[in-house]
């Protein structure tokens, strides 16, 4: 027996026999330096509780004791999900794991492996419950939001799960940490702009901007994120940026009087200058939002195959009072017939007396039927040179 499991089997032990058998979930730990590095999500170690669980094709199993006949059963659960934790490329992973410890319980735990050089190196788990329903990942912005089925509080076990749970989870430094809004918060992703008259956040779930309150718990950790960020950048670039808050009315006098609702925001998640709306479907490399941009313009991304129709899709140049003046399209540099990320890149001319003034990038995605409820598009904001 390796030292590893020699040491996850004592550990194990004093849990379920140090005072009778329990089910007793594993405390999160986190990885640290040690964490082995695998060919495949499936076959990465992960902390669960303070052990390094090595997984070998997505199952790890050992005795619950030397000589007992219980053991302990950690396996994947559902589908290994896909997308950018950090800023280094999307192909970092989610996944689920089971933890059966010999009782009746069985522990679902979250848990991620991130891309290094070709690798995956896991991270800690992250215990979401015992004998809930299925839970679902989904990857947006560096934001991990995961839902499933719960109960209420001292509901029985015996209660099949019908609350639904949503719950939101980040990378922090190689570790998962869960992001937990105030009672009366919500999650926002959208774009933030910050200048000596403008201080607005427009969320992707709304068409109109709102001011960030004066008040905001976070205001000063998100002016000094942003011009951090916006060195470089033209006055009032919007930038993409995930933080808590609430919707509330806006200041009766100053700038704030001129927007219809504004945000008291109390936490910054991250800044993601990739980030975009759509991002879960197409992403933006070249040209980032706010660029200055010259013509001939090249574009570079990632999109899904369904983005693409015959390997390409249209992409449009708008002046700042929207008007179209330049047509191309991008084209897939890869197989598209996938629901994957296929890297894309096109390139657009325009002409005329455009420096210094804003414009308006369109990446549609090709709708061959014509019908409106197949219609999406990514818009991103830009300054002619």
């Amino acid at each position: 027996m390796n030292s590893i499991v020699y040491f996850q089997v004592i550990i194990v032990s004093l849990l379920l026999f140090g005072g009778g058998l329990s089910c007793a979930k594993p405390e999160s730990g986190s990885p640290g330096p040690g964490a082995l590095i695998a060919d495949t999500p499936a076959n990465a170690s992960y902390i669960i509780g303070n052990d390094r669980v090595q997984l070998d094709n997505g199952r790890a199993e050992w005795q619950a004791a030397p000589g007992s006949s219980s053991k302990i059963k950690i396996a994947l659960l559902g589908e290994t999900v896909y997308g950018a934790l950090n800023n280094d490329g999307d192909g970092d992973a989610v996944i689920f794991l089971t933890y059966q410890g010999g009782g009746s319980g069985t522990f679902i735990y979250l848990g991620a492996a991130l891309l290094e050089n070709g690798n995956y190196r896991g991270t800690n788990g992250v215990w979401l419950g015992d004998r809930i329903g299925q839970p679902t990942a989904n990857i947006k912005n560096g934001l991990i939001t995961i839902s499933y089925l719960g109960r209420i509080p001292d509901e029985g076990m015996a209660t099949t799960p019908s609350v639904e749970q949503t719950r939101y989870f980040i990378l922090d430094h190689s570790t998962l940490r869960e992001i937990k809004p105030a009672a009366d918060e919500i999650v926002h992703q959208g774009w933030l702009t910050i200048g000596h008259e403008v201080r607005s956040f427009l969320p992707c779930d709304g068409k109109d901007e709102l001011w960030l309150k004066g008040d905001s718990q976070a205001l000063a950790e998100i002016i000094t994120a942003y011009r951090e960020t916006m060195t470089d950048s033209p006055t009032y670039t919007p930038v993409f940026t995930v933080l808590t808050g609430k919707r509330t009315i806006p200041d009766t006098e100053g700038f704030g009087a001129e927007y219809k609702q504004a945000l008291s925001s109390s936490r910054l998640i991250h800044i993601w200058p990739e980030g975009n709306c759509r991002s879960n479907l197409i992403i933006l490399n070249s040209p980032l939002p706010g660029a200055i941009i010259s013509s001939p313009l090249t574009i570079k991304g990632r999109a899904r195959g369904t983005w693409f129709f015959e390997g390409d899709f249209p992409i449009i140049l708008e002046d700042g009072q929207g008007k179209s003046i330049a047509v191309s399209y991008a084209t897939a540099k890869g197989e598209w017939m996938t629901a994957d990320f296929v890297d894309f890149e096109g390139i657009i001319n325009f002409k005329g007396s455009l420096s210094g003034q804003k414009g308006t990038l369109i990446l549609k995605k090709d709708n061959p039927t014509g019908l409106p409820k197949f219609d999406d598009s990514l818009e991103i904001s830009i300054n002619f040179n």
